[in-house]
């Protein structure tokens, strides 16, 4: 069940991370406050609004109630701290400032907070005129501060603090921020810029929270060395949350597309329930038809249309997903050949099978390859983002999704 590492990334790529590459992996400020600051500004290079910031709050939830005030919020970073009495300074890491929240994100990734830090924070924090008001302390495991003397009760990950009105929550760059930029990424598949940055980064938390391993845990690999059956139980499983995954991306977030199966004959998919049972280890090739409604114009065509379609094939050495645009009878569902490729030519941008003579329906279609240990939990995230970005930007250029 193991996968080669070098084998594993020529066809993920996952070794290629810009943040290795610059060696800004554990840099706390210029790369972790930043980045996570600037997801969360609302007026971020992201242009997706509060979007991130509503997923960062809710998982605070029902912890820390900051469920007002979200399109008012304001985030800083290195805020300046100084006590004029006792001359005190500091720096906060992350703001997050609305008109009725302040939240203060104490960034820590090689160090510990000094002695008197976080009182000092916590002091300037007290001052603040707001109804909601909280410290998160976040570390890579989430482990607590070492400024005890502050702590009155609780065992995490939210503290009250002594003479202080509000209190201390830990959060872990293994959990809460690698959930966090899943939900993210989510929210983004249709934009591979962004995703593939989230991407980038959530596999530098992964690393640097020892997430990142490469392989399926020990005892787990020794179950599926010895009963064969079970392995493919689990591969089989994976290539079912794989396009569920693509069928929500696609499907249920576009309008504009009906979706089919593709076993044999195209027959349809009402709910993900007929789509596990069409996933099945015995079927060495399935697939999915994503149905593109008027994408026809041309009165002639008005028995056909054109369809999406992502197709797997299972091979002993190597797997492939093939996707690209059909042209079928509406009908039948079935793919017809094409006389004419007049009003095509959006749907030809893709490699082109330039064999007129055994034309079997498909305008244009390219591949993806890769192995068949890349349904392993870890890479078979960096295969259907990897996929889905695919598959959006051939959909974007056809302009079937803008």
């Amino acid at each position: 069940m193991q996968v080669k590492s070098d084998e594993r990334a020529e066809v993920t790529g996952e070794n290629f991370n810009v943040f290795s590459i610059l060696d800004r992996e554990r840099k706390e400020v210029t790369t972790h406050s930043a980045i996570i600051a600037e997801l969360l500004n609302p007026h971020g290079s992201h242009s997706q609004r509060t979007l991130f910031l509503k997923l960062f709050l809710k998982q605070l939830e029902p912890a820390i109630d900051v469920s007002n005030g979200h399109s008012e919020f304001k985030v800083r970073t290195e805020e300046f701290v100084f006590h004029p009495e006792k001359k005190e300074k500091g720096f906060l890491d992350i703001v997050i400032e609305s008109v009725d929240a302040y939240i203060v994100i104490e960034n820590k990734i090689d160090t510990k907070d000094t002695e008197g830090q976080l009182e000092k924070y916590c002091k300037h924090i007290k001052k603040i005129k707001k109804d909601t008001k909280v410290l998160l302390y976040l570390t890579p495991e989430g482990e607590g501060p070492t400024a005890k003397k502050l702590i009155l009760c609780g065992k995490g990950p939210v503290y009250k603090l002594k003479d202080f009105p509000f209190p201390l929550m830990c959060l872990s760059y293994k959990d809460f921020i690698d959930e966090w930029l899943d939900a993210c990424i989510k929210e983004v598949a249709r934009i591979p810029q962004i995703g593939e940055t989230l991407h980038q980064y959530q596999m530098t938390v992964r690393k640097l929270t020892g997430k990142l391993t490469g392989k399926l845990p020990p005892e787990v690999e020794e179950i599926l060395d010895e009963k064969k059956d079970l392995k493919e139980g689990v591969i089989t499983d994976l290539q079912y949350e794989f396009f569920k995954e693509l069928k929500e991306q696609l499907a249920d977030k576009n309008p504009k597309f009906q979706l089919y199966n593709d076993l044999g004959q195209d027959k349809e998919i009402l709910d993900d329930a007929e789509l596990k049972k069409s996933i099945c280890h015995r079927h060495p090739s399935l697939g999915l038809t994503f149905s593109i409604p008027n994408s026809l114009p041309d009165p002639s065509y008005d028995k056909h249309e054109v369809a999406f379609r992502v197709f797997y094939e299972r091979a002993q050495v190597h797997s492939y997903f093939t996707y690209g645009f059909v042209f079928r009878r509406k009908d039948t569902l079935q793919r017809e050949k094409i006389k004419e490729h007049r009003g095509l030519e959006q749907y030809t941008r893709l490699r082109y099978q330039n064999e007129e003579e055994k034309d079997d329906g498909w305008i244009s279609w390219t591949y993806f390859r890769y192995e068949p240990g890349d349904f392993i939990p870890e890479s078979k995230e960096t295969l259907t983002r990897k996929l889905i970005s695919e598959i959006n930007l051939a959909l974007s250029k056809a302009g079937v999704m803008t």
